[in-house]
């Protein structure tokens, strides 16, 4: 961060915790303040603090940590981030400049052309998994996060007064809103969330990053549209008892709702820019046939087709709109003979009678950027706008396949077969065009829910085609059968087109998410692609997603073991299927924290085993990520500009700094000790996390994790079932409680034991750092082990049930963190954490007394809270705690 930045945040930071300070005195709660500012203080006794003054200081200082936030956000707006380009120099990170590094190491035109026309980046997203901020809330942080941005470019002090005072009333508003929700977040609350998202930045960074591209890439013909926009939020049901077919539905009808409000917008625009006469410059045919078509008799729109072939287009779209959307028009406002377009690929071809009208009569440059932007995100976006995921988990389809089967004409034993049997079973049911399900079936209620989701799908499919869906995965695949339940499940609903060569109109995508099963997925892909039917299923181009799920192979095995798994994972995947002779695509679920994959997006993505990217890479946006990464437009283009330029750079390896044969060699040297790490240091985790009998307790009674489960936070239930048993429990709220307390323990912890029983000497590691895979996995891990802070967790330690073993278990984990801490440095050579990282070291550093101070006041609730007091203040300011915590850390689960 450069000096000039750091300053405004310092400057911003102090702007409006000056002004919320005010409102608090304003307001009445003055001495509450007095009370906030001795909570920096580690000697202050919080128990003279009554229930009131503890859900106001919760509140101010979560308020603090919301505004604090916003400064470094909007200050990161001024930071270039830079990569190495083929001549050495360092280049702020683009497509155009990944593309122009690509061409000056020797890349043909026809190449990079090639590349991008293949390409494929998406960012799917998620929802916030702990969400509790109202859209109040969200509304006054975005006009908070705008006035700082207009009051950096103030011209003259009048304005900056002006946009000061203006500052103080949002402020003010923020201090006299309720943050917390009083029900738990919905499914349709999570929807609106991300549409109103991508409405407000993401659709409009995406007009700009397609005109610069247009502008800074040299093709030939139309650029392809290399991002496509993906969405899980109404469509994962695994283990999300509110997910089912009304939620689906009412995702596709919000996103549709704000495709055709941005066609809207984007086709008043074009009428306003087209204003050529025939009189001057004559018009193609199939211009003429359309302009006819509308019915718009204005006298000053005779001579010009473009206008009026914009006005039929218009009324098609609303008629269009009107249908999906199930509205009805105003016929005297429209004209209600146009008809609804079948598809968005209609809408698409009218639109290229536009441009090739203008090409063809020397009008080229007339185009412009607007019909230009506005046909690559129809293409892409279509009138589905977010290609939707379907998510449901492998157990439930083999309960319900087994009710099919069950309640059919064959009378099958499913749950009795062995996997080859079942495989048989099921392959034999794809093979012909006969359904399982009948009229009269006495199904119970969660096969009838998957059969009426399906049964949605299938109507979506109708309407928005096949490309409304991103792909159907498959939650906790661990056998070929898993993968051929849900194509028998999606077959009752004619998704599924059975016979001899079968053919599945979505993708299917098996989600391996255990060390287990990463290790079993090369063999499972193996078997799976095998069969002769499979390729037929797939369809043209035969393309095989596979997801990779970081969250619950950190929970499984720790950091280390999830890491080094997934890389090797990806590399055997990749190699099954070029033998099969089927192009891959992964799909990898990061969250937003180190512990559930999370770390800067670039450098995971050119971190990649070589080959494995291939020009096509899905990628989860977390929710708790989305404010931060898509929050305005700015960083909106940034994210979304990085990704793809990652996603190019990835696919053509002679642009990465050494070269594909030197990361090569590096990894042929230092794989078998990365294995050697990987065994010891799951061994280490393994026995502290499952095999220590105490450890359970520890977790339960020292982090907030039952106390979050029942917080009105997040739309889906925090465990799997009511057991207690981690091994039960999501691995976001697992990661979750870890980051409140400042343990990070899923960030960091097992690979100092393993280097250490291995005795690695300092040198062998300091080479490994050249490594692409070695040097990210030492960087995330040492971001999350910046943000750990011993002391802060040894409160929450001192909560425990079990004291002494509690002592025992902190205390090992402290050491293990020293010694990795330590570890670290020795292979940096540096004095201290991020030494190298100034920018990530001073935000945390600036963000550490709020934090320290807010971890305090959680530590008190929590204590009060076990000894019986559950007076409903206490619990806002549990509730705001979390929150705020969360907010500071940058990160939840």
């Amino acid at each position: 961060m450069t000096d000039t930045v750091l300053n405004h945040v310092k400057q911003h930071t102090a702007l409006l915790d000056g002004f919320l300070s005010e409102a608090v005195h304003e307001f009445g709660k003055a001495e509450v303040m007095d009370k906030v500012e001795a909570l920096k203080d580690k000697a202050f006794d919080l128990a003279g603090l009554s229930e009131s003054e503890a859900a106001h200081a919760a509140r101010i200082m979560t308020c603090m940590s919301m505004l604090s936030v916003i400064s470094e956000d909007v200050g990161q707006l001024g930071q270039i981030d830079t990569f190495e380009s083929a001549d050495g120099s360092m280049q702020p990170i683009s497509l155009a400049n990944a593309v122009e590094s690509a061409r000056k190491e020797g890349l043909e035109r026809t190449e990079i052309d090639t590349i991008l026309g293949d390409m494929l980046a998406s960012p799917v997203f998620t929802a916030h998994p702990t969400e509790m901020r109202r859209a109040s809330v969200v509304e006054r942080e975005t006009e908070i996060a705008n006035l700082l941005l207009a009051y950096e470019k103030a011209a003259n002090p009048s304005e900056k007064r002006q946009i000061e005072d203006d500052l103080y009333r949002e402020v003010a508003l923020l201090w006299n809103t309720r943050l917390n929700r009083p029900e738990r977040i919905t499914v349709q609350d999570e929807i609106n969330n991300l549409v109103s998202a991508v409405k407000r930045s993401v659709l409009p960074a995406l007009v700009t990053l397609y005109s610069e591209w247009g502008r800074d890439i040299p093709h030939d013909g139309a650029l392809p549209n290399v991002l496509k926009l993906g969405s899980w939020i109404g469509g994962d049901r695994d283990g999300h008892p509110h997910v089912d077919e009304i939620t689906l539905n009412y995702a596709f009808k919000e996103q549709a709702r704000v495709a055709f409000a941005f066609y809207a917008g984007q086709m008043d625009k074009l009428d306003t820019e087209l204003t050529v006469s025939d009189e001057v410059t004559p018009v193609s045919d199939a211009l003429q046939e359309l302009a006819r078509k509308s019915l718009n008799t204005d006298i000053h729109r005779v001579d010009e087709p473009y206008r009026r072939t914009i006005a039929h287009i218009k009324q098609r779209l609303a008629r269009t709109r009107a249908q999906i959307l199930g509205e009805t028009q105003n016929s005297r406002a429209t004209d209600t003979s146009a008809p609804a377009y079948e598809s968005s690929k209609a809408f698409v071809r009218d639109l290229r009678v536009i441009r090739d009208s203008l090409a063809a009569h020397g009008g080229r440059r007339l185009i412009g950027t607007t019909l230009k932007t506005l046909m690559r995100i129809a293409r892409s976006c279509g009138f589905h706008l977010l290609a939707l995921d379907l998510r449901q988990n492998s157990d439930v389809h083999e309960r319900v396949i087994a009710e099919l089967f069950t309640q059919s004409s064959e009378l099958v034993d499913y749950l009795g077969m062995s996997e080859s049997e079942r495989c048989s079973l099921l392959y034999a049911e794809l093979a012909n065009d006969r359904i399982l399900r009948w009229e009269f079936g006495k199904y119970s209620d969660e096969t009838r829910r998957e059969l009426r989701i399906v049964d949605a799908a299938a109507e979506i499919v109708k309407i928005f085609g096949p490309e409304a869906f991103g792909a159907y995965v498959i939650s906790k695949a661990a056998s070929v059968s898993d993968i051929l339940e849900p194509l028998v499940l999606l077959k009752q609903a004619g998704l599924v087109r059975g016979g001899p060569q079968p053919h599945c109109m979505l993708k299917i995508s098996p989600l391996f998410e255990t060390i287990g099963d990463l290790e079993a997925a090369p063999e499972i892909m193996k078997k799976w692609l095998g069969n002769f039917a499979v390729r037929s299923l797939m369809g043209r181009p035969a393309i095989q997603e596979v997801m990779l799920g970081y969250s619950d192979s950190n929970k499984d095995g720790g950091y280390t073991s999830s890491r080094w798994s997934l890389h090797k994972a990806s590399k055997a995947v990749k190699a099954v299927c070029d033998k099969a002779g089927v192009s891959l695509r992964l799909f990898h679920g990061r969250g937003g924290s180190v512990g559930r994959g999370g770390g800067p997006a670039f450098a995971a993505i050119l971190a990649q085993p070589k080959g494995t990217v291939g020009g096509q890479i899905r990628v989860t946006e977390q929710g708790e990520m989305i404010a931060r990464k898509f929050g305005n437009i700015v960083t909106a283009h940034k994210t979304l500009d990085s990704f793809a330029a990652a996603t190019f750079l990835a696919t053509v390896p002679k642009c990465r700094d050494h070269g594909p044969s030197h990361d090569a060699k590096l990894e042929e040297q230092f794989a078998p000790i990365m294995d050697q790490i990987n065994t010891v240091s799951f061994e280490a985790y393994r026995a502290l996390v499952y095999d220590d009998p105490h450890f359970l307790d520890f977790f339960h009674t020292v982090t907030p994790v039952d106390e979050v489960s029942h917080l009105k936070i997040g739309s889906r239930p925090a465990s799997r079932t009511a057991s207690g048993k981690i091994e039960d429990l999501r691995a976001i709220p697992w990661v979750f409680a870890w980051s409140q307390t400042r343990f990070m323990l899923p960030g960091w912890y097992g690979f100092a034991a393993a280097v250490r029983e291995l005795k690695i000497e300092d040198s062998v590691l300091q080479a490994m750092i050249q490594w692409d895979f070695f040097e990210v996995f030492i960087a995330n891990m040492e971001m999350a082990l910046a943000k750990v802070d011993m002391e802060i967790a040894r409160q929450y330690s001192d909560l425990a049930g079990e004291p002494e073993e509690a002592n025992r278990i902190y205390d090992k984990i402290k050491s293990e963190f020293d010694d990795t801490v330590a570890m670290i440095l020795r292979i940096r050579n540096a004095p201290y954490l991020l030494s190298t990282h100034e920018r990530l070291r001073n935000q945390i550093e600036r963000a550490n007394p709020l934090l320290n101070s807010l971890n305090r006041l959680q530590v008190y609730l929590l204590g009060i809270r076990r000894h019986g007091n559950r007076h409903k203040l206490v619990q806002l300011a549990m509730q705001l705690t979390v929150n705020g915590i969360a907010s500071a850390l940058r990160n939840t689960g």
